[in-house]
């Protein structure tokens, strides 16, 4: 029994030693291990200042240049032109006028003769007369039909009396002046206009005229 005691105790005692050991030798790995990471991390960041700081620094200025050589300028006198005398003039002799013409002779002009006078304008044909008044057309047109009757109106049976004052050209054409109506209606007024109008072709009138004629419309 005494003989099992000893034998646990010494197995106890064997096995904390040799845990203990083995977390000694834990430790040491792991401060190994610690102690070279952080050995790495410096060595990279010393090497990154150093490249930074390897990069960063400019390159030294280029040297100035030399000044230049300033040449002094030594300016030329030119000399001033001598004025030149110009040569005096040639000696010319007079000329000699065996001739002479006395003063009093007399001296001739020719003169053109004026020329003739510009006929005069023939005057201007004198301007027709104004005509007149108007007067009665019987006695100054050889032919002066009578305007045919509006087909429109004698239909209706509307009649009545048209008035017209005319003047005639130099060559005896009519041509109105004016004209009124009696009896007639307004709405029939242009179709008895129309037809005087048309009747002045065939007249045959006094030139340089002003006339006056009625012309009656009757249905019956």
């Amino acid at each position: 029994m005494a003989s099992t005691m000893k034998g646990f105790g010494y197995n106890a005692k064997s096995r904390r030693a040799t845990g203990l050991v083995g977390v000694i030798i834990f430790h040491v790995l792991l401060i190994y291990a610690l102690v070279s990471g952080l050995a790495q991390n410096v060595v990279k960041a010393v090497q990154q200042k150093v490249e930074v700081s390897i990069i960063s620094e400019p390159p030294p200025p280029p040297p100035p240049p030399p000044p230049p050589k300033i040449e002094k300028v030594v300016e030329k006198q030119v000399p001033k032109p001598q004025p030149v005398k110009p040569p005096p003039p040639a000696y010319v002799p007079p000329i000699q006028n065996p001739h002479p013409q006395a003063d009093n002779a007399p001296v001739v002009t020719s003169q053109a003769p004026p020329p003739p006078p510009e006929p005069a304008a023939p005057p201007a044909p004198p301007a027709p007369p104004a005509p007149a008044g108007p007067v009665s057309a019987a006695g100054n047109c050889s032919a002066m039909p009578a305007p045919e009757y509006p087909s429109k109106a004698q239909t209706d049976e509307i009649g009545g009396v048209v008035t017209v004052v005319f003047k005639t050209g130099a060559d005896g054409k009519a041509e109105l002046q004016d004209i009124s109506y009696k009896g007639i209606p307004p709405s029939y007024q242009r179709l008895f206009k129309a037809a005087v109008i048309a009747s002045f072709s065939d007249y045959a009138c006094t030139p340089n005229k002003l006339l006056k004629r009625e012309i009656g419309f009757h249905t019956e």
